[in-house]
């Protein structure tokens, strides 16, 4: 029988740890060391969606061709992910209620939200901690009146649910001072994230038009004012890029590559014109500021970048940026593997492009690309689209993982021998089996849901689930955004950073998903919060979903107030010498120890 996980006590207090799905059946003892490969069945209309990606006339220069995106997110707060369809002006919006069975009932009209808009990319999260996510959608305006307009995006707020149970979105764009992105219709890859550690989500916009100030940072005031409200702090915030050319962003991710809890913004750009910007900390007022290191850190061979993907590929604990480009073979052009080889002195990551090494360089025109470990088998994979009209046409990739971050393509094993015109790319769980399942966005065309069979299909290889709780630690962003978790098995540590997870004009599911092969326990889970605490949960039995709830170190009785019990509950357990109240760690118990606890009870969240 496997031991039940324990919990490793740290400075932040007991951290909760519950299950939220009953364990499945273990793996056999019969199953083989090598992972079968996914089993990706076609199957939109079985899951009951119906989508066409068609665009309506407005859209400015090429933009039409390019639109087509789609985001993931828990919007009833169910533990099961919600599907959000932007409009491209000849349909409404579609929202994509999951039935918790398989399949999905748009409910769009039911939440107010069936627009007809003409709409480039879409995210989601949760903006003002109450547990229910929000909508950003980068729009240029409704079909039939003109031309696009500037001062048309959204900002759907999620009302949760009402006495009756109903839930509701309403638009705050204009009054959260988010609806417009610069004073020319333009906008592609939103994203969230906790880029100033305080605890609420800030919003940043990549824009492709020519526009020396298209890309814009704005910053939640939630934290500070307690309203749904953002500033643009774009000016004050983001050094001026290393090159000369305006920036003509695609896809942002926001997420820590350097180890210091701070998240960078990795903003891949066509023309060469990518950048990634390294996040400084908080200056003396607050704000969090950053440095391009883009030449620097050899952010220099992608030419045309468009899709994005962060992960740990060769499982050396440093997280790499994949990007889909423009394949050209008689020029060497093609996709970029940025592989981190380290971190410098000054804090700085130091890239080198192996895509072609690695064979991941092929992709077409390429758009949409997610990384997960879609075959179970304890390695992040790629999976990526492409098209044009009029370029030569490719077959969607399923680029498997080796384990040591090389790749080999292999669509007909996974079931992916197709060609699209594709644009925006998801991955999730959608009936919480344990493998991935894939979303892709056609152009012109239909929605084509694929549905994981692996482990229907070929026995088990085993999974686990992890949704981080920070609902009662007011200090940390919503759903564990900066995150980092390390998953040992067998001595074999995989790295999972809790972040956006963009796709092109997209967002997949925020969950981690751990990929176990035939092993059917988790060594040792180390759940490293953004504010610099520590989880450590051992013995994990595979094949199940759990969730880890974060508490802050001074909210010792777990209420989350900051008061009278929790400081009785500290000085009680100063008195037994509990280990809980050593503070300062120095291995003993004394007024050193009640300083610090005084010092860090009046800052909380500093």
């Amino acid at each position: 029988m496997t031991n039940p996980p324990t919990t490793t006590q740290s400075r932040s207090g007991f951290h909760c740890y519950s299950v939220s799905l009953a364990l499945l059946a273990i793996a056999s003892a019969t199953l083989t060391a090598h992972a079968a490969p996914p089993k990706f069945i076609l199957a939109t209309s079985q899951v009951g969606i119906s989508a066409e990606s068609v665009t309506a006339e407005g859209y400015p220069g090429q933009m039409h061709r390019m639109a087509g995106g789609i985001c993931v997110a828990d919007f009833n707060n169910d533990t099961y992910p919600d599907i959000f369809i932007p409009s491209l002006g000849i349909a409404a919006n579609k929202l994509y209620i999951n039935n918790q069975d398989g399949t999905f009932t748009d409910q769009a009209a039911q939440w107010g939200i069936d627009e007809h808009l003409l709409s480039m990319g879409a995210t989601a999260a949760d903006i003002n901690n109450d547990g229910y996510p929000e909508i950003f959608l980068v729009s240029l305006g409704t079909p039939g009146f003109g031309n696009a307009q500037p001062g048309q995006c959204k900002l759907y707020l999620n009302s949760g649910p009402d006495k009756a149970g109903h839930f509701s979105f309403t638009d705050i764009a204009k009054e959260a001072g988010v609806n417009r992105i610069f004073d020319m219709p333009g906008g592609m890859t939103p994203a969230f994230g906790d880029i100033d550690l305080d605890g609420d989500l800030d919003l940043f916009v990549a824009t492709w038009m020519f526009h020396d100030s298209g890309n814009r940072l704005f910053e939640n005031q939630f934290m500070q004012t307690g309203t749904n409200s953002f500033v643009d702090i774009t000016t004050e915030s983001l050094s001026a890029p290393d090159r000369q050319e305006i920036i003509r962003g695609f896809t942002p991710h926001i997420v820590d590559v350097t180890g210091d809890r701070y998240p960078e913004i990795l903003l891949t750009a066509d023309f060469t014109t990518s950048e990634l910007f390294v996040n400084n900390g908080v200056n003396k007022d607050g704000r969090a500021t950053f440095r391009t290191t883009t030449n620097k850190s050899n952010i220099n061979a992608d030419f045309n970048g468009m899709g994005a993907a962060v992960a740990d590929f060769n499982q050396d604990g440093l997280l790499d940026w994949f990007q889909t480009n423009i394949y050209v073979a008689n020029e060497s052009r093609g996709n970029t593997l940025y592989m981190c080889e380290s971190i410098d002195a000054l804090g700085d990551p130091i890239y080198n492009d192996q895509a072609a090494t690695r064979a991941v360089q092929d992709n077409g025109w390429g758009w949409g690309v997610v990384a997960g470990d879609f075959d179970n088998d304890q390695d992040p994979d790629l999976i990526a689209t492409n098209g044009w009209p009029g370029w030569p046409n490719a077959t969607t990739r399923f680029w498997d993982n080796d384990g040591t971050g090389h790749f080999s393509d292999q669509p007909i094993s996974a079931g992916l021998l197709f060609n699209i015109n594709g644009r925006g790319l998801i991955t999730l769980d959608h009936d919480k089996d344990g493998d991935l399942d894939l979303i892709f966005i056609d152009n012109q065309g239909p929605l084509r849901f694929y549905r994981n069979d692996l482990a229907i299909e070929d026995g088990f290889t085993n999974y686990l689930r992890v949704r981080l709780d920070t609902s009662t630690h007011p200090c940390l962003a919503p759903n564990g955004y900066g995150t980092k978790i390390y998953a040992t098995i067998n001595g074999q540590t995989q790295l999972h950073a809790v972040h956006n997870n963009a796709s092109y004009l997209s967002q997949s599911q925020i969950i981690t998903h751990i990929g176990m092969a035939t092993d059917t326990t988790i060594d040792e889970l180390r759940i490293e919060w953004a504010d610099g605490n520590t989880t450590t949960l051992n013995n994990i039995p595979a094949n199940q979903e759990i969730t880890v709830q974060a508490f802050h170190p001074m909210d010792f009785n777990h209420d989350s107030q900051f008061d009278y019990f929790d400081i009785n509950t500290f000085l009680n357990a100063l008195r037994a010498n509990q280990p809980i109240a050593d503070l300062n760690n120095d291995g003993t118990f004394s007024d050193a120890d009640i300083f610090e606890f005084i010092a860090q009870f009046n800052t909380a969240c500093n």
